[in-house]
Order: structure tokens, then C-alpha cells, then sequence
């Protein structure tokens, strides 16, 4: 396993009880269309996050405790499996003060309210996505997938350009991975070091630093693992 995997992969098993809850006020859009919808909900007195995901008359709920498939029901608005069931107070929009009924195992969840700057992340965390970052003045973000390669999304999301999936160079002593990648004519060469680091517009913290060379620009900013 390369020293990138790997350092990803040891941050990932930490972030995970407070990935959601430590989201920038990042604002760009979901840079890749995605036919499903995801909500990450904050209830009063959960320590973890409860996270929707659907799509047309199916979904998925995410939980400490569940992982269950949802089918829409005869009423057209309530979702359920087999231990829960999810009834958003409306149709689903992402509004940032939507709230929604939640239950699991039984127990009906109060105050669930959704989050919709964790939910931008973690849709990215659910495509496939294995590191995000972004930055600002002037403003990006970053995904990477070993899938589909390298996104960079500039401009608030107007502008977009892919490059295909290279393998990092990783320096050990840096504590740095390296990647370079090129298409239609572009070059781009991606530094993640793992080192602290906070959104300059919003002050929220991150575990690595991210630094791109594009288009003789260096853009700077944070990011961190999602899986």
C-alpha cells in the first residue's frame, strides 16, 4: 500500500465519527451530477450523524446501528425498510433548515435537521470519492477517485476539468504525496501533505494541506480524506 493509501486510510478511521460534523463553509456546488439526493441529519441527543441517500423511489439509510435499503411508500412521501423509516417535512431540497421523522429500531429521533454542507460531502464520500480539498481567492475544490481521476472545479463551479488517475510520488520524510497528470494539452501536479490546516474563509480545520500547480497558478487550500 502506498504511503498516500495509507495515510488516508488511517486519517479516514478517525475522522469517521466527526466527518460530517466538521464540514467548511464551502460554497460551491456538487460539481457531478448525481441523480440521488443525500442528506446528512443532526438529531437532538445523537452522537453520530444519520445520513439519507435517495434516488427516485428507492434510497439507502446510513447509521451507527443500520444500513437499510428504503422503498417509497403507498403515501408517496414516507420511506421505510425494515427497522426505519424516513418522512422529510417536505419534498426533499436540501433547504438548509429542512427537518425531517426518523426512525430506527423502533425509536423515533427528535429534532432531526438537515445539514446541507456535510450533505455535499458526503455525496462525494458515496460517488466514490477518496480525497476532497478546496480553497479560495480565487475559489476551488478538488476530488479525487482512483475510478474517475482527478476534478478540478473552479470559478464557484462554473469551470470544470478531469485528468485521468496517476499514482502518487510520496515523500516519507515530508510526509507529502505527489501526483501529475495531463490532458488535452494541461498539466497538473497535486501536493497533499498531511499536515494541519484551515479554510481561510471559514476557519475550519483539515488534516492536510493541498497545494495544485494549474495553468501557471498555484492554488492553494485544505482537504482531507473520505474513505
Amino acid at each position: 500500500m502506498s504511503a498516500f493509501r495509507l495515510h488516508t486510510a488511517n486519517l479516514f478511521r478517525w475522522f469517521w465519527p466527526v466527518l460530517a460534523a466538521s464540514i467548511a463553509g464551502c460554497a460551491l456546488a456538487q460539481p457531478v451530477t448525481d441523480s440521488a439526493a443525500t442528506y446528512v441529519y443532526r438529531c437532538d441527543g445523537e452522537a453520530a450523524v444519520i445520513v439519507v441517500r435517495i434516488d427516485g423511489d428507492r434510497g439507502h439509510l446510513f447509521s451507527r446501528q443500520f444500513s437499510q435499503p428504503l422503498h417509497r411508500q403507498a403515501d408517496g412521501v414516507t420511506f421505510a425498510g425494515t427497522d426505519v423509516s424516513y418522512l422529510p417535512d417536505r419534498p426533499p431540497d436540501l433547504a438548509p433548515a429542512q427537518t425531517a421523522a426518523i426512525t430506527i429500531g423502533g425509536k423515533a429521533l427528535q429534532n432531526c435537521r438537515n445539514d446541507p454542507r456535510a450533505a455535499v460531502w458526503e455525496a462525494a464520500k458515496l460517488r466514490g470519492v477518496s480525497f476532497r480539498a478546496l480553497g479560495q481567492e480565487p475559489p476551488w475544490l478538488l476530488e479525487i477517485d482512483r475510478d474517475n481521476g482527478f476534478l478540478l472545479v473552479t470559478g464557484y463551479g462554473e469551470s470544470s476539468h478531469s485528468f485521468p488517475y496517476s499514482e502518487p510520488v510520496s515523500d516519507t520524510q515530508q510526509r507529502s504525496s505527489r501526483f501529475r497528470s495531463q490532458a488535452h494539452g494541461e498539466r497538473i501536479v497535486i501536493t497533499v501533505t498531511a499536515e494541519s490546516c484551515r479554510d481561510s474563509m471559514s476557519g475550519e480545520a483539515f488534516s492536510s494541506r493541498v497545494e495544485i500547480e494549474w495553468r501557471e497558478q498555484l492554488l492553494r487550500g485544505c482537504g482531507r480524506p473520505l474513505h
